[in-house]
């Protein structure tokens, strides 16, 4: 197995360092899995991975760099690709059945209290960031934003922005997880407070980051959010107390999440 140049085929392909470094080790792990030193063909790697002593996620993780690894073999993953397809709806399944069964210790009524008890204690990082999950039910990548006081700033397609108007913020999202099937979206945001807060954390600047570094992006994240939640966790309590299939519509198309995922993730029972 070629890593570096299967790691400049990644690299030219657009994977982020981190997503590069990832597949690197599994190749590895997979050597190590591969206890009959079977040629890299899509069905020889298929067969392997299921007789491999591993849990279903663990040969989701190899199957994913399998494929991506024949793909810059110039072979073909089709089998690989199905294979794949199995596992996740295996696993779809399994987290949905856990999450109807799971029972929430924080209301929608308590997550909006301390979202504006964030504003009062003049946490005004906390209060956007805790908004944007809220309100438009961002994912941790949605939150790496520049906030900018001109439109004309906005120059960079892979930044996320929040641009500071008179009597509104433009929230534009170019860099989120599901952006090459939807697209850049934009939203007009109206509330005094958050309108504040941007102010208050943009000062005399022209521009600010949101966060200063996102490479632990969960941990801070979920530091700044109600009770230490997670941002799906938000989402899944929304739908547990509103589980109508106009409010999933509604999340589905400021998260950019399809609604059969939804459905299969996220208490959605519609």
């Amino acid at each position: 197995m070629n890593k570096d140049a299967f790691s400049e085929y990644l690299e030219k392909d657009g994977l982020k360092a981190t997503t590069i470094n990832n597949h690197i080790r599994n190749l590895a792990k997979y050597k190590n899995v591969d206890m009959f030193d079977l040629s890299i063909e899509d069905t020889n790697v298929m067969l392997t991975l299921k007789e491999a002593e591993l849990n279903n996620s663990q040969k989701l993780t190899l199957a994913n760099t399998m494929s991506k690894y024949l793909q810059y073999l110039n072979k073909p993953n089709a089998n690989l690709i199905e294979y794949i397809k199995s596992i996740n709806t295996e696993l779809k399944k399994k987290y949905a059945e856990r999450n109807k069964n799971k029972k929430y210790a924080y209301s929608k009524k308590d997550i909006l209290k301390e979202i504006n008890k964030f504003y009062k204690d003049s946490n005004f990082k906390a209060y956007v960031v805790s908004y944007l999950v809220y309100y438009f039910n961002t994912r941790n990548a949605d939150l790496d934003i520049l906030i900018i006081k001109n439109k004309k700033q906005a120059k960079d397609e892979k930044q996320n922005y929040l641009i500071l108007r008179k009597n509104s913020i433009i929230y534009i999202r170019n860099d989120y997880k599901t952006a090459s099937t939807y697209g850049s979206k934009q939203h007009e945001i109206r509330g005094k407070k958050f309108i504040d807060s941007i102010t208050k954390i943009l000062g005399d600047n022209n521009s600010a980051k949101l966060f200063d570094s996102f490479s632990n992006s969960t941990h801070m994240i979920k530091q700044m959010l109600p009770f230490g939640l997670k941002t799906s966790d938000i989402v899944k309590i929304v739908l547990a107390e509103d589980n109508s299939l106009h409010q999933a519509s509604k999340i589905s198309k400021k998260r950019g999440t399809a609604l059969d995922t939804l459905e299969s993730a996220y208490n959605l029972k519609v």
